[in-house]
């Protein structure tokens, strides 16, 4: 991995033109990492540009450094193009592949779409591999970058929860209290600013719950209607999934949003059961303990429920 990240680095110092690059609908850690770069780059006199095709961003996260700076026009002079939290090249929403592309990751299911591929399975977040790659070149982390790194860091390990947690990712985050950022501040941003809208929304969402296969399983709905009587947005859905989670009973939540182009299934287990598994059997992916799909052109919720249930039976460990 060290040899990688040197290799990376002596690219990214010959480019000129750059773009930070993440993947349709970014979470903190694919929004955290990409935008950490983007000071550090501007100080080696870089041309570079934030990227991400999604309209609007997630509002949580509008409180990152340079949040206003991500764009979704692709720059068409381009030297060197880095993605970030990205599996597959499709979910970058791009038609063409850059002249030379770094495809930094952590997920084990990612494609190696890059002509350098850094992906390390083992790394809580796509932040803590862009850490590792500053650290082993001598990068100096300014405030900015190291509330990027820490914001994405504590998303994508949902606030340290997460079995990915080990001594390393404490370690990554002292360092980087170290380097400016402010695990308070970052909180408050994360965790206090909740928009009345959601919890409208997550009473009537609450309404829905359906537990099955033992108990084991909860199903959660949420509908356009419900978004429009609650005034509530895509990002108000964001941790309805984790909630339903906490029942003493569940294993597996599913939240079911009902979307323009069909149901988006949002998966969240607790113990031992292997979300990703029924992710990428509806076209989706993501970890073995959050992943997501989208069931395009199917607006049932009932049948889709059905079909989720034999899969989720499985993961489970109910027997017949």
């Amino acid at each position: 991995m060290q040899e990688l990240f040197k290799k990376a680095w002596e690219k990214i110092k010959e480019a000129k033109n750059i773009v930070l690059v993440s993947h349709i609908n970014p979470d903190g850690d694919a929004l955290g990492s990409s935008l950490s770069l983007y000071p550090i780059l501007k100080r080696m006199g870089k041309n570079v540009k934030v990227f991400n095709v999604t309209k609007p961003l997630p509002q949580y996260l509008d409180f990152l450094p340079n949040f206003d700076k991500v764009t979704d026009k692709l720059p068409k002079n381009v030297d060197l193009m880095i993605s970030f939290d990205c599996g597959s090249f499709d979910r970058l929403g791009i038609d063409e592949k850059p002249p030379f592309l770094i495809n930094i990751d952590h997920h084990i299911s990612n494609t190696n779409y890059g002509d350098i591929n850094i992906i390390d399975p083992k790394a809580a977040s796509t932040s803590q591999v862009v850490f590792e790659m500053l650290k082993t070149n001598g990068v100096e982390i300014d405030e900015d970058s190291a509330t990027c790194i820490y914001t994405a860091l504590v998303t994508d390990t949902g606030s340290f929860q997460y079995e990915s947690v080990n001594e390393k990712v404490f370690q990554t985050a002292a360092e980087l209290v170290k380097c400016g950022a402010k695990p308070d501040f970052v909180a408050k941003m994360l965790f206090q600013r909740d928009r009345l809208s959601r919890l409208r929304l997550l009473a009537k969402a609450y309404d829905t719950i359906e537990l099955c296969c033992e108990g084991k399983v909860a199903f959660v709905e949420v509908t356009k209607e419900m978004m429009e009587i609650t005034g509530a947005i895509k990002d108000d859905t964001d941790t309805i999934v984790n909630s339903v989670r906490a029942i003493a009973s569940v294993e597996v939540a599913c939240m079911l949003r009902e979307d323009d182009d069909g149901i988006k299934i949002s998966l969240r287990s607790k113990n031992y059961a292997d979300v990703s598994k029924v992710a990428v059997k509806y076209g989706g992916g993501g970890h073995i303990r959050a992943a997501g799909a989208t069931i395009k052109d199917e607006f049932d919720f009932n049948k889709v429920k059905n079909m989720l249930k034999e899969d989720l039976k499985e993961i489970v460990k109910v027997e017949e």
